[in-house]
């Protein structure tokens, strides 16, 4: 295919936004359409919402990533406050329909919606009640934080345990619910979300673990969580931390491949020729994982928006066929709790073996590498970037363990 004369860019944070600059670093010059959910610019640093500007340490403007003159010089046919209905690839022109009655035509779509937070399984439309996806719903729950005194956090994942460390830097009550017997348990396993435990409890956050959650107590305002026990928890403040869902429900009909997310080869492309995904909403196939992987870390979008773009400028977007580029970088993530930061490389498996190589469990100097079946896969550290950097590629190479341990 040659290079396409049009492309519309569904979603305009961090993902959409970053194919945007990248097309015109290479120099794309054809039209480009961003269609934005949010009212307002929504390229900003996501990473800040359940950290620092939850405690006031950072201030929304100070989260934007590009200038307004930036946004300007791409010369964008920007569209905020618009969601994606539907996709339609029955001619060679790919259409988008928009909740506002205006299409977008284009030849190549970049699918970059992102995910929306799992809702629960009970009413949950009290005063007080929050999810934690963007800057609009951070400024809510900050504004909450300032007269909270308890404080409940539902799930003790990455978001939940940031929003809940945060919390206690201000001193309030503090409760995390999650039904896994550990924080993070689901992706760092136990041996490694023990240590997630003793860091949150030490600082004075209490833990329920193994239990679940039945409903919300409250009229207006929400003033307790009940727990499938019975017992029912005092909470002036609620956040929601059950995870995300993929916002892809907008493409059924069109032909793409949803499961969990996009399905995307190792260059983005998917089922449909001319449409492209990337960032949360995608699953893009891992050569060197041997499996597809959908992560929601901010550090794995910018690779995967480079590789996007540059196949786009070639008309390579058709799955199948040469492409000019290939994501190989190693998923990544850190996370900020207690003052500590915890960095990963790798894609650790539900069924890893688990090895401390330094440090221990709630410590500070924490290193741990992760193996299946006698090769690294993933390695971790707390306040211990060197290590990180030793043990990175012996997860890149997937060495085996005598190999591993023969580094330390």
């Amino acid at each position: 295919m040659a290079r396409p004369e049009n492309v519309t860019i569904v979603g305009g944070s961090l993902g959409g936004m970053s194919v945007a600059q990248e097309l015109r670093r290479l120099g794309y010059d054809g039209g480009v359409t961003v269609i934005g959910a949010e009212r307002t610019r929504a390229h900003y640093d996501r990473t800040q919402l359940s950290k620092d500007l939850l405690t006031g340490l950072t201030e929304p403007d100070a989260l934007y990533l590009m200038t307004e003159d930036e946004v300007a010089g791409l010369a964008l046919d920007l569209r905020t406050g618009c969601r994606a209905t539907g996709l339609s690839v029955a001619t060679g022109r790919k259409s988008v329909t928009v909740d506002d009655g205006s299409p977008a035509e284009a030849d190549v779509v970049v699918i970059a919606t992102g995910s929306a937070a799992r809702r629960p399984p009970f009413p949950a439309d009290l005063a007080g009640v929050h999810v934690l996806r963007t800057l609009n719903d951070a400024l809510a729950v900050r504004t909450g934080l300032a007269t909270a005194a308890d404080v409940v956090v539902l799930g003790a994942g990455f978001i939940g345990c940031e929003v809940a460390a945060s919390a206690r830097s201000l001193g309030r009550r503090v409760t995390v619910v999650d039904l896994q017997p550990a924080p993070m348990c689901t992706v760092l396993g136990p041996v490694v979300g023990d240590h997630f435990a003793r860091l949150h409890r030490a600082r004075g956050t209490v833990l329920e673990l193994g239990t679940g959650v039945a409903g919300l107590v409250g009229d207006d305002h929400v003033t307790g969580v009940r727990l499938t026990d019975g017992r029912v928890l005092d909470a002036d403040l609620v956040v929601i931390g059950f995870g995300g869902v993929p916002e892809t429900a907008w493409l059924r009909g069109s032909g793409v491949d949803v499961d969990n997310g996009v399905v995307c080869d190792d260059a983005g492309r998917t089922s449909v020729a001319g449409v492209l995904a990337l960032g949360d909403a995608a699953r893009w196939h891992s050569p060197r994982h041997g499996r597809p992987l959908r992560s929601e870390h901010w550090n794995h979008v910018s690779p995967q928006a480079t590789v996007v773009a540059e196949n786009i400028v070639a008309g390579a977007v058709a799955a199948g066929g040469e492409a000019v580029s290939r994501l190989d970088a190693l998923p990544s993530f850190w996370t900020d709790q207690f003052g500590t930061r915890t960095q990963l490389v790798g894609a650790p498996g539900p069924g890893d073996d688990v090895d401390i190589l330094a440090g221990a469990p709630g410590e500070s100097g924490l290193v741990a590498l992760y193996t299946r079946d006698g090769r690294a896969t993933a390695a971790l550290a707390v306040d211990a970037p060197r290590a990180l950097i030793r043990h990175r590629a012996l997860v890149a190479d997937g060495a085996p363990w005598p190999r591993a341990n023969g580094a330390l």
